[in-house]
């Protein structure tokens, strides 16, 4: 066929089109093919599929097992909509590449070949876009159906579902800008043609900035919270180990809020915490509003089953298990707290209530936990006993963990006759600066073994074993349970641990306890980790795991500080400049010593076939009340690692007990003459007039190419 002059360059696709007809109708029929296989599966699915997956499918079966005299339900497959939706969009698809294909090999071509590459191109920009804008149509829809997959970007199991729709929107608009480039050879002279090439650029640049706020707004909320936290003025969310808690909670709770229905900044909050402690439960707990006025049956139903409410019952109410016999009243002046140094009321109803429930948890019997007393340990307040100097102070601990329901007693060994009480939940050994003798360690011994009591229960053992001076050496103290450690797959340390900080930002006798990643999945990091970023450890020494017993596992709990090198004494150093500077010119010294750049091992938890056993911790100081008294806060956060691992030890969900307070506090607007008008009125008016000055610009542009 002879070259018609008047034909425009020719385009690598629209040629194509243009002399291979039958072989590009074969592929728009195959492609139309494909969309009636995908039509008829997800027809099928939706219109057929009656299974349900996942949790549904549990939930179900377990209620046809508790009801089984319930009438059968017809079951859903809660995907269906999905499918709905995807056989509709995949039988147009059908449509669109069968006609198009139907066209192309029934059609005849067009005389010249200026009207056969128009012909191709039309087609391109027809079958091209009809596709593209249905893609980008239906990766809408599933954008909605499936938005919230977008809030849980987070879990790897959500992403696809984020991933899907928006690679068939992005997929779609190229799909379109790739179908109308060949046909802008004649938007000159072709009007219909020319509002479709504007149209579409319009409708990509504005596609593009919504493409763009989605992915912006899912890049924002990776790094910054999705949930206001305004506590101060009202609202209010959960502490972490709060919503653990009430999660793994064993029996079913009721909290019953018996107030008027008047409004409040103070009574809102308590309704909040319900409603919100019920919603973290997985509906073990379930929130009950009790009004005076307008519930008065069922008022006077709780003050005739509890005469603990009083004539004038406003608080919570806690009840637990399914006949509601442990219960525990909280009046409502016992849910905020004073602070009479700055004036302010603080809500303090979240650490009250989860004390409580710890409480009804443990049928209101308070755990006992024993404090060996008489070899120099920390005292808590008792007395050492009959030997040994009295220890450091720990008084300060005890009152915490009383406040958490813990029964503190001491424990001391008897020369006839030793052993542990039966009652003991956890035996603490808290820094012992003289050797525990033989008739003391064959009684805990028996006790962790199980010997000896009523039910056979092993015991759960902390040992605080700080590096402190003895009684008669200036070496690190023995503690006489080192052969029992070994057994359970720990190695105590025999020497002080030192820290190498050349900008003197930490003492050289002092090293900071960072949480170690091999006990991520431990319930005591898991925890605290998150509240305490490093516990100050005062001559520290090393506690290091062992492999040699196979019934118990042994990890690393705490470890030094990674930034920081460490080198071992046989005694307390009296001039460390001069040990460092040794350490920096000398390799000999550096050998001798022990100089390490990688951190060492301070505390390992051992456990046995899941259950906790054992926590072993390279200091105390930094539960003395000489440390406490450094912090600034009624107790210190690191008082929370005792408690928790006692919890964990009991194999109780671990709860830090140190949920702070919310502070109310009163938010005004600034004074009008405190706001800056230049932000505020002509920063984005400027701003607006420069954007809409360089799009027109843009527009000017291209339009003169």
């Amino acid at each position: 066929m002879p070259t018609d002059p008047a034909a425009p360059p020719a385009q690598p696709l629209v040629e194509f089109i243009r002399v291979n007809r039958q072989g590009a109708s074969y592929v728009l029929l195959g492609l139309s093919l494909a969309f009636l296989v995908a039509t008829v599966a997800l027809g099928y699915r939706a219109f057929q599929g009656k299974s349900i997956t996942g949790d549904s499918a549990t939930k179900a079966k377990a209620d046809s097992e508790t009801s089984p005299d319930s009438p059968k339900l017809e079951t859903v497959d809660l995907k269906r909509p999905s499918y709905m939706v995807g056989w509709i969009g995949t039988v147009k698809g059908f449509l669109i590449t069968g006609l198009a294909g139907v066209v192309l090999l029934a059609g005849l071509p067009k005389l010249t070949l200026a009207a056969q590459q128009a012909e191709a191109r039309i087609m391109l920009l027809a079958t091209g876009g009809a596709l593209g804008f249905l893609l980008i149509v239906y990766g809408i829809i599933y954008f909605y159906l499936w938005s919230d997959s977008l809030s849980k970007w987070g879990e790897a199991k959500e992403r696809v579902f984020v991933l899907i729709p928006f690679l068939m929107v992005v997929a779609g608009a190229g799909l379109v800008f790739f179908s109308v480039q060949p046909a802008r050879a004649d938007e000159r002279n072709n009007e219909f043609i020319r509002k479709w090439v504007y149209g579409t650029n319009f409708g990509l640049a504005t596609l593009l900035v919504l493409v763009g706020l989605i992915v912006l707004n899912v890049v924002v909320s990776l790094k910054v919270p999705n949930k206001l936290d305004t506590t101060e003025t009202g609202f209010y969310t959960l502490n972490e180990s709060t919503k653990t808690f009430l999660a793994k909670l064993a029996e079913p709770v009721n909290l019953y809020v018996i107030l008027p229905n008047d409004e409040g900044r103070e009574l809102n909050d308590i309704r909040q915490l319900a409603m919100i402690a019920q919603d973290a439960s997985d509906g073990k707990l379930t929130a009950r509003f009790v009004s005076p006025v307008s519930n008065k049956a069922e008022l006077a139903r709780l003050l005739d089953k509890y005469p603990r409410l009083g004539r004038d019952p406003m608080g919570i109410l806690l009840t637990t298990g399914a006949d509601e016999k442990r219960n525990v009243f909280l009046p409502v002046n016992d849910l905020f707290e004073v602070d009479r140094a700055r004036n302010t009321t603080m809500f303090a109803g979240e650490s009250k209530i989860l004390r409580e429930l710890r409480f009804l948890a443990d049928n209101e019997q308070k755990p006992v936990v024993y404090f060996t007393q008489g070899n120099g340990e920390l005292s808590i307040g008792s007395g050492a006993g009959p030997t040994g100097a009295l220890g450091p102070s720990a008084t300060q601990l005890r009152s915490f963990l009383e406040k958490a329901y813990l029964d503190v007693k001491p424990l001391v060994f008897t020369t006839q006759h030793p052993s542990v009480p039966d009652d003991a939940a956890v035996v603490v050994v808290a820094e012992p600066q003289a050797p525990l003798n033989e008739v003391a360690v064959g009684a805990l011994r028996k006790y962790m073994d199980g010997n000896g009591q009523p039910d056979g229960r092993k015991g759960k053992l902390i040992l605080l074993a700080g590096a402190s001076s003895g009684l008669e050496t200036k070496g690190v103290a023995k503690t006489g349970l080192e052969p029992l450690l070994a057994n359970f797959n720990v190695q105590l340390g025999d020497k002080f641990v030192y820290t190498f900080d050349l900008t003197e930002q930490i003492p050289s006798w002092a090293a900071l306890a960072y949480f170690a990643k091999a006990s991520e999945q431990n319930p005591i990091t898991q925890t605290i980790a998150k509240q305490v970023r490093a516990l100050p450890f005062q001559l520290a020494r090393e506690v290091n795991p062992t492999t040699a017993n196979p019934t118990f596992q042994a990890t690393t709990l705490l470890l030094s500080s990674p930034n920081y090198p460490t080198w071992l004494e046989d005694e307390r150093v009296t001039d460390t400049e001069r040990t460092m500077r040794d350490l920096r010119t000398s390799a000999s010294v550096r050998s001798r010593k022990g100089f390490s750049e990688d951190p060492r091992s301070l505390a390992v938890v051992v456990s046995e076939g899941g259950s906790g056993r054992l926590l072993v911790v390279g200091n105390a100081f930094f539960l003395t009340d000489k440390a406490a008294e450094r912090s600034q806060r009624a107790a210190p956060t690191s008082f929370d690692l005792m408690g928790v691992a006692i919890d964990w030890l009991r194999d109780k969900p671990p709860v830090a007990s140190g949920i702070e307070s919310k502070t109310y506090q009163t938010y005004q607007f600034p004074e009008p003459t405190a706001v800056d008008s230049f932000r505020l009125v002509w920063f984005p008016l400027g701003l607006g007039l420069l954007v809409t000055a360089a799009l027109g610009t843009g527009v000017w542009v291209i339009r003169r190419k």
